[in-house]
């Protein structure tokens, strides 16, 4: 079951005529909820949001990167062996297109780790980078 998304705090973006070749940037905090399990493995899972308005261009997929890193986790109780990740983040896919104005959002998808029942993931940073095409 992915990761549930209370909200998404977007940065303020960055107007394409200010960044090289019109590349548009997307930044900001989502909060979420993400908590280890009883057994005291890591566990893993995805957190899936969206970000933009941007240009469909010509490309089958979006020409875009990201980078996710952790802002709040916390560990209730008495912590050993303790561990908090984000094991990667990637932009797969437009989403909510509208072939009318030739805009959709972007897809971000970032692969979260926790280890312990009392470990929690409550915030993550990111920074996505689209290309037009």
């Amino acid at each position: 079951m992915p990761i549930a998304v209370i909200a998404v705090h977007p940065n303020q973006t960055i107007p394409p005529n200010l960044a090289l070749g019109g590349m548009r940037i997307f930044s900001g905090v989502v909060e979420c909820l993400f908590k280890g399990a009883v057994t005291g493995e890591v566990t893993r899972d995805t957190l899936t949001f969206n970000v933009g308005r941007v240009n469909l261009g010509t490309g089958a997929g979006p020409t875009a990167g990201c980078v996710m890193s952790l802002a709040s986790f916390a560990y209730d109780g008495a912590v050993s062996n303790a561990l908090w990740a984000v094991d990667g983040a990637n932009v797969p896919a437009f989403v909510n297109e509208d072939r009318g104005t030739g805009t959709a959002d972007l897809q971000v998808i970032g692969n979260l780790a926790v280890r312990g029942l009392n470990g929690v993931v409550l915030r993550v940073n990111y920074v996505v980078f689209h290309f037009p095409s």
